[in-house]
C-alpha cells in the first residue's frame, strides 16, 4: 500500500510555513497523512511492513537533529528544503557523515531552497539541485485585480506613508504572525486560502516576508520585498532575492515622499523556469519514491545515529547550563555589590539628613520655594502668613526619608 503525505509545522506561528505546506499539497495526487515536520521519527500507525508513505518534505525539515532520520516507512521527496548551520539546540549541521549522509544519498538528488543550503550540501558530497521554494508553484485563484494595496508585516511608517499618498486606494495591513497557532490543520489551511485570495486580488503587495513575496510572484501579483539595509541581507534568500523586486525601507519611504503612490509594476521575468524546475523535481521524486527500497537506513544504524545526536545534545546543553549559571553568579555578584553601595550611600545620606544644619537648610529652601510661587506683589503678604503659621511649606526632610523607606532603607534613628 502506498500513501501520500505532506510535512507541516503545527507549532509554527508563521503563516509562511503554512503557505509552503499548502503549496506541497497541490503537488501530490492526494493527501493520506499529515506529518509533524519536527517529529518525523515518530512511529506511524496502521502500516504493514511492505507499506510506504511517500512524503513531500520542504522547508527546514531538520530543525532538530534528534528527530531525524524519518520513520522507517517514509519514502521522502526532498524539494525546496532548507538546512541551517545549526539546529534549534545548537547542534552543528550533522548530515555530512554516517547514517545522516547515507539517508540523504538514498533519496538524492536533494532539491535545495537556497544557495546557503547548496553550500552545506556541497560538504556532504550528495547529489543536489537548486530548486527554490515550493511557494513559487502556488496557483492564482480566479478573481479580478482590485484597487486595494496590501502591506504584509511592513514597518508602521511605511503603512502610514502609503495611506498618506494612497489617493483614495485602500491600504490593508496584514501579518503572517498567526493569532492562533494552535488551530487544527484544516483551519490553518483555510486561513492560507483566504490570504492567497487577498494577495491575488491586490493591486500590489509590500512585504518583509519571503514566503509572501514568493506566493505573490507565483500568482502574478506585483510585489516589493522590503529590508532594513542596516542589519538585513536579502542575499541570504539567494537566488530568490533575484526573482523579486527588493528595496531598503528608507529608500522606499524616500520614493513615496518624492513621487507619491507608486504605479503598478511588472515582476521580474524568469519565474516559469523555476516553476518548471520545482514541478519536475517533485514529479521525478515521487516516481523514485514509489520503488525505493525501505527502510532507507537499517533500523539499527538509524537508532545509533539518533543516539549519537542525543549525546551531542547533552554535551551542548551542559555547556549552555554552565554558561547560564556563570551569568547568574555574575549578576548576583553585581547586585550584591550594588546593595553594598546602596548601604554605604544610605549611611551617609541618613546621617547628613539628621544634622541640625541640614534640617534647617531644607526648611529654609522649602520656604523660599513656597514664596517664589507667589507673584512679587503678593510675596510680602505670603511671608507674613508664613510667619504666622497660616501657610505651611513642604516638609522636604520627611519627603526624602519617605523615599528612602520606599527603597527599602531603614528609617532614621529619630
Amino acid at each position: 500500500m502506498i500513501q501520500y503525505a505532506i510535512a507541516w509545522q503545527p507549532h509554527s506561528d508563521n503563516l509562511g510555513d503554512d503557505l509552503r505546506t499548502y503549496a506541497a499539497m497541490q503537488l501530490l495526487p492526494r493527501i493520506d497523512r499529515v506529518l509533524d515536520a519536527d517529529n518525523l521519527d515518530a512511529p506511524l500507525t496502521g502500516l504493514a511492513d511492505g507499506d510506504r508513505v511517500i512524503a513531500l518534505l520542504s522547508g527546514n525539515v531538520v530543525r532538530e537533529n534528534t528527530h531525524w532520520l524519518p520513520e522507517r516507512h517514509i519514502a521522502p521527496v526532498c524539494v525546496g528544503v532548507h538546512f541551517s548551520q545549526e539546529d534549534v539546540w545548537g547542534i552543528p549541521f550533522a548530515l555530512t557523515e554516517g547514517a545522516g549522509k547515507d539517508y540523504l544519498a538514498a533519496c538524492a538528488p536533494i532539491g535545495c531552497r537556497d544557495e546557503r543550503t547548496v553550500k552545506l550540501m556541497e560538504r556532504t558530497g550528495v547529489p543536489y539541485q537548486l530548486t527554490g521554494c515550493l511557494t513559487l508553484t502556488l496557483k492564482r485563484p480566479q478573481l479580478r485585480t482590485q484597487s486595494y494595496v496590501c502591506c504584509v508585516d511592513a514597518p508602521r511608517e511605511v503603512v502610514q506613508t502609503l495611506r498618506t499618498y494612497a489617493a483614495g486606494a485602500e491600504v490593508q495591513e496584514l501579518s503572517h504572525q498567526l493569532i492562533d497557532p494552535s488551530a487544527d490543520f484544516n483551519t490553518r489551511m483555510d486561513n492560507v486560502k483566504q490570504m492567497l485570495r487577498i494577495y491575488a486580488g491586490a493591486r500590489f503587495v509590500i512585504t518583509r516576508r519571503l514566503h509572501c513575496a514568493m506566493a505573490c510572484l507565483a500568482m502574478g501579483t506585483p510585489v516589493l520585498l522590503l529590508y532594513n539595509s542596516d542589519y538585513e541581507d536579502v542575499s541570504r534568500f539567494a537566488p530568490m532575492d533575484q526573482m523579486v523586486r527588493t528595496m531598503p525601507v528608507e529608500s522606499f519611504l524616500q520614493q513615496l515622499r518624492a513621487s507619491g503612490m507608486p504605479e503598478t509594476w511588472t515582476n521580474p521575468m524568469g519565474l516559469e523556469s523555476w516553476q518548471e524546475k520545482l514541478t519536475s523535481a517533485v514529479a521525478q521524486g515521487l516516481k523514485a519514491a514509489e520503488t525505493i527500497p525501505l527502510p532507507l537506513i537499517p533500523d539499527a544504524a538509524a537508532q545509533q545515529w539518533r543516539l549519537q545526536q542525543l549525546r551531542q545534545l547533552a554535551v551542548i546543553s551542559a555547556g549552555k547550563i554552565r554558561r547560564l549559571e556563570q551569568q547568574q553568579l555574575t549578576a548576583l555578584h553585581e547586585k550584591f555589590s550594588f546593595i553594598l553601595r546602596e548601604d554605604s550611600a544610605k549611611s551617609i545620606i541618613t546621617s547628613m539628613l539628621n544634622e541640625p544644619e541640614i534640617r534647617l537648610a531644607l526648611q529654609k529652601a522649602a520656604r523660599r520655594k513656597l514664596l517664589r510661587s507667589y507673584p512679587l506683589r503678593q510675596r510680602l503678604s505670603a511671608w507674613l502668613q508664613l510667619k504666622q503659621g497660616k501657610l505651611i511649606p513642604e516638609d522636604w526632610y520627611a519627603q526624602v526619608m519617605e523615599q528612602l523607606q520606599l527603597l527599602g532603607w531603614p528609617e532614621s534613628n529619630e
